[in-house]
């Protein structure tokens, strides 16, 4: 059995909602990774050096990472419930190229814009957030754009991909920013909490505390 070890609120929970979504069996283990002394921190920090969520412990005992990685690897174990196209298609390097876009574009993008908020003077927050205002919505405007016309990333499927830029997307909430501009990002957002296997991953991870 796959065991996923998540931190509650970051991106690892696309991977709960990716073994969820896939019907695989598996075990989800909640990981604090401010608690230093906490066994199960000291173990995801054997397990993971970069002492980060997701961490994926395979049944054969290897270890998987990074959610470029562990959700695509998580896909194609259930090719059946097709969330990523076949490997070696097109279809699948274009799916490929927006998991990339969430991972490398948006994630950090959205992690940056949280940041300004620590600043130590109102002058500092607001010179900090000026320069992430126009970083955040140039990504944003894209996503917003290529949903105009669909319901999912991908067209009229849904993929892993959607659960990680749900993931991402709702960090909008402790970044204090707001999605008003975005009506297509707020509907697409609302039809990924609705699905079944998402609604199930959040009743038992539980409510998020920013």
């Amino acid at each position: 059995m796959t065991t996923l070890y998540y931190h509650r609120g970051a991106c690892s929970t696309s991977n709960h909602f990716a073994l969820e979504e896939a019907g695989l069996p598996y075990q989800a283990i909640e990981v604090h990774l401010d608690r230093l002394d906490d066994p199960l921190t000291v173990k995801l920090r054997s397990l993971n050096p970069m002492a980060m969520t997701p961490v994926l412990l395979l049944e054969d005992g290897g270890i998987l990472t990074q959610n470029a990685a562990t959700l695509s690897y998580i896909a194609d174990m259930a090719p059946e419930r097709e969330l990523m196209p076949r490997r070696g298609t097109i279809e699948r390097a274009r799916a490929e190229s927006w998991l990339a876009f969430v991972a490398s574009d948006l994630h950090p993008t959205l992690i940056e814009y949280i940041y300004p908020r620590t600043a130590k003077t109102k002058e500092g927050r607001e010179v900090a957030r000026a320069l992430y205002e126009k970083r955040v919505a140039r990504r944003l405007k894209v996503l917003e754009a290529w949903l105009t016309d669909k319901p999912f990333i991908l067209g009229d499927r849904f993929s892993v991909i959607d659960g990680y830029a749900l993931v991402v997307l709702n960090w909008a909430e402790p970044a204090a920013l707001s999605l008003e501009a975005y009506p297509n990002i707020q509907a697409y957002m609302t039809r990924i909490e609705a699905r079944p296997a998402v609604r199930r991953v959040r009743e038992a991870e539980g409510p998020i505390v920013w």
